[in-house]
């Protein structure tokens, strides 16, 4: 039987307590990448020390990663940045910071409306000084202005959409009230347009039609007393008769009364009597066919009364 010598055993008990001795000791120098242990460190010269915090090592696909989503985040923020510089320009742009005006519609007196033109930007400024946030043109309510302003200056009839003529700058286009008939009220002069309202500074032609006020309704101040009904159905009385081919040239309120009119119709003789009462088209209607039926006879009547319904007289 072969044995072992026990001094090679010995010697082989030996090494491997060196080798595991080895495992637990540090090997310092150059020989560091050994068998059973842990590879530290790094060639970048980014990071000097394997404890390094939040140190990082990346391969060349993963640092490509890295600097697109950091360009990303740029490209965001760019975008982030001109889109606010974008809407702030768009508000200094929507600012109505100066006020100017200009006709919309042709006008006959351009020399008055210059001399006015300042009352009309006072009066749309007084309004956006107090309602601010309706200084941004898209906030702005053109019903509320076009109440405010028409009652300072009535014979305006409509406001347009203000306008941006240069940076922070609102145009507001103006269209004014076309007379259809003139008042005279103690050498004030009054016109009447065709829905009705009346008002004091005109800037077309002088109105063919006047009206007559036999019982001098007027205050102390020179006002008229007649009242806004009544303005209305002289207007729409005009404007429908020229729409049937009829035109009136003058209409007079009798004495004693302020609810019947008499109007005089172009070429013909005879006034005709209407009343607040009624509708104006169905009296214009009758109105119309009795004309007719009094041309078609050659008959010459004193006056035509058409403020019964469905019925007209007329006196020989």
């Amino acid at each position: 039987m072969f044995k072992i010598p026990r001094t090679s055993l010995e010697e082989k008990s030996s090494r491997q307590a060196v080798r595991r001795r080895s495992g637990n000791e540090s090997v310092k120098g150059p020989n560091v990448f050994l068998r059973n242990r842990t590879l530290t460190g790094s060639a970048s010269d980014e990071i000097t020390s394997a404890n390094e915090y939040r140190a990082n090592i990346q391969s060349p696909r993963a640092k490509l990663h890295h600097l697109n989503f950091r360009r990303r985040k740029l490209i965001l923020a760019l975008l982030y940045v001109i889109f606010c510089l974008a809407v702030m320009l768009w508000l200094i742009y929507e600012f109505t910071g100066r006020v100017e005006v200009s006709v919309a519609t042709g006008i006959q007196t351009s020399r008055d409306f210059q001399a006015n033109k300042e009352n009309y930007i006072k009066a749309v400024k007084n309004y956006l000084n107090a309602h601010p946030i309706e200084r941004l043109r898209f906030m702005l309510r053109n019903d509320d202005l076009l109440n405010y302003v028409t009652a300072i200056s009535p014979e305006i009839n409509r406001i347009n959409t203000a306008q941006a003529s240069e940076p922070a700058t609102s145009q507001f286009q103006l269209n004014f009230r076309k007379p259809v008939a003139s008042w005279l009220i103690d050498t004030q002069q009054y016109f009447v347009d065709k829905d009705g309202i009346a008002f004091q500074v005109n800037y077309f032609e002088q109105p063919r039609v006047k009206i007559i006020d036999n019982n001098a309704t007027t205050e102390s101040n020179g006002n008229a007393v007649a009242s806004i009904r009544f303005l209305r159905f002289v207007g729409r009385t005009i404007e429908t008769s020229r729409a049937l081919g009829l035109t009136v040239e003058q209409v007079t309120i009798p004495q004693g009364t302020t609810r019947q009119l008499e109007i005089l119709i172009r070429d013909k003789q005879y006034p005709v009597k209407m009343s607040l009462d009624r509708p104006v088209g169905e009296q214009v209607e009758d109105m119309q066919k009795a004309i007719s039926f009094i041309d078609s006879q050659n008959l010459g009547p004193k006056y035509i009364d058409v403020r019964v319904s469905g019925k007209a007289f007329y006196k020989m």
